[in-house]
């Protein structure tokens, strides 16, 4: 059966929490505090006659209390009955406490020194609760409190001063780094632009810890003004003191796997600024690695990159906060299972761009044939491919769709060799093939875009039963224009044949040539031309 254990934490941070909950329980004395108007009086620690000491402590601050809220009894009637074991305290002839020897051995002081100090301090207490309630009083108070509201709205100015002077300091830092020559200076200026994003949310984060601090430090000291919320004061800043001393705890025992992180990620980013620096330079030709070619820079770059990155974040992993929760393992469990499953389609898709990237069957600009697209690759990336057909279409191919077509690229031997462009027409049998040829080349050397040399050449691909069947090749560069070329070709070779006298057999058809005229425009036809005549010959009669 799996079981999941509790998340481990540091030795040092279990040792901090541990000291401080001992300290806390060692400043917490036993017994029940006398509490009036948020304030402790002391602390009963015995028992009197059938009272524990929680009963006898409840008993004191209710009498304590109804003895401040009556003005008219007079603090200065006071009676002290002191007996054999005990001394009680009465104002106005109403019993107030009283103090036991068990009291004082508890506190291991004498009976009337102890009766004394408690004396001194719950008459102290009543007269403070009375003189909180007075209308002084409460001038006073809302004095304090607006004189809080206008030092904390100048120290909220102040620091949103401080904040927008060093966002200044750092953009004219930047500015003079990227206009000094010194090769150092434009390092530190391509770190800072690096880390600017950084170091803003940096200061943006201080500005706002800084003010709410300054918030809640205000709203606690006017909290304390009054008597009414003064508990609440001082429970925000016990609560506020132990968080603060839980952080520093939880902050002293990380420090250790901060280092560590801080170190991985330093690494990762030294390691990621050479391997762009190297392929910066073999994708601009400074850098020549053999077998590799430069378009490989970048897509092996990102590679890398990705690598890297996924290598420190898993070795950072555990350091994290939270890292070895097993909740947290079980989420990323659950995402990395919704990933695979989903995600499949998409995964070929960038296998396959990985395979076409480093397989180098066409680059952004070659005119390609794609199973039965034709037209100009304008994006390659891992997922899909972008092709803008002769129509000017745009068509998006899945990556494994291009991986199992049959791919035809036409610019990759266009520069360096030439791309030969072929046509074929079909020409009758009574036409010379030396001046059907010596046409063909005329005709491919007058179309804009082919080459001289290579020179043109013709084939005679098929002997037909009506006609010949001629191809002629040539040479172009312009891959990309080849709609164009064709179309240009196409008209020259008509242009050639008919000035040249020859009729195009294509398609195949089958002509009486006596008294028909030949199928030549009649503006290419030559000087003088004349349909033939019918030839009509006598039969001789037959022999006996």
């Amino acid at each position: 059966m799996l079981t999941l254990s509790p998340p481990r934490q540091p030795a040092l941070a279990r040792l901090a929490l541990l000291s401080l909950a001992l300290l806390s329980l060692s400043a917490q004395p036993p017994g029940a505090p006398v509490v009036l108007d948020g304030v402790t009086l002391w602390t009963v620690k015995e028992p009197r006659a059938n009272f524990n000491p929680a009963q006898r402590a409840e008993d004191i601050r209710l009498s304590l209390l109804a003895l401040a809220e009556d003005p008219h009894r007079d603090l200065a009637d006071l009676l002290e009955v002191h007996t054999g074991t005990e001394s009680i305290l009465l104002v106005d002839r109403v019993y107030v406490f009283a103090v036991t020897d068990a009291d004082a051995r508890a506190e291991t002081r004498s009976l009337p020194e102890l009766f004394a100090q408690r004396r001194n301090l719950a008459l102290d207490a009543v007269r403070r609760y009375r003189a909180a309630r007075t209308v002084k009083f409460y001038l006073n108070a809302l004095g304090r409190t607006l004189a809080a509201l206008a030092l904390a709205a100048a120290t909220l100015w102040l620091l949103r001063f401080l904040y927008r002077q060093s966002k200044l300091r750092v953009r004219q830092t930047s500015a003079r780094l990227a206009a000094s020559e010194h090769g150092f200076a434009r390092l530190l200026h391509t770190l800072e632009r690096q880390l600017f994003i950084l170091a803003r949310l940096s200061l943006r984060l201080l500005f706002f810890a800084l003010a709410a601090v300054v918030v809640i430090a205000s709203l606690s000291y006017i909290c304390s003004l009054y008597p009414a919320t003064a508990n609440l004061a001082e429970a925000a800043q016990l609560s506020a003191t132990n968080a603060a001393s839980l952080a520093a705890a939880a902050l002293l025992a990380y420090i250790p796997n901060l280092l560590l992180i801080a170190i991985v990620f330093a690494f990762t980013y030294a390691l990621l600024k050479i391997a762009a620096a190297l392929a910066r330079a073999i994708d601009s030709g400074a850098v020549t690695l053999p077998r590799f070619h430069r378009e490989w820079a970048q897509p092996t770059y990102g590679l890398l990159r990705i690598t890297l990155i996924l290598f420190a974040l898993v070795v950072v992993f555990p350091y994290l906060p939270g890292g070895d929760s097993p909740a947290l393992r079980g989420v990323s469990i659950f995402i990395g299972v919704l990933v695979s499953l989903g995600s499949g389609s998409a995964m070929g898709n960038v296998i396959s761009g990985l395979i076409l990237t480093y397989m180098r069957p066409f680059q952004v600009g070659d005119r390609v044939r794609i199973a039965d697209s034709v037209g100009d690759v304008t994006e390659k990336s891992l997922l899909v491919t972008r092709i803008r057909t002769v129509k000017n279409v745009e068509l998006i191919v899945p990556n494994s769709a291009i991986l199992g077509a049959h791919i035809v690229n036409y610019s990759t031997n266009a520069e360096d060799h030439g791309l030969i462009l072929h046509t074929t027409v079909t020409i009758g049998y009574d036409a010379p093939w030396r001046r059907v040829r010596e046409l063909l080349i005329q005709a491919a050397l007058e179309t804009p875009g082919i080459l001289p040399q290579p020179a043109p050449f013709v084939h005679h691909t098929s002997l037909n039963d009506f006609h010949v069947s001629y191809e002629i090749n040539a040479y172009t560069r312009h891959a990309a224009q080849m709609a164009a070329t064709y179309s240009e070709l196409h008209k020259n070779i008509q242009d050639a044949f008919h000035a040249g006298g020859i009729e195009i057999m294509s398609p195949g058809y089958l002509a009486v040539r006596d008294g028909n005229t030949v199928t030549i425009p009649e503006s290419q036809r030559t000087p003088g031309y004349a349909p033939p005549a019918f030839r009509v010959q006598s039969q001789p009669p037959a022999q006996p």
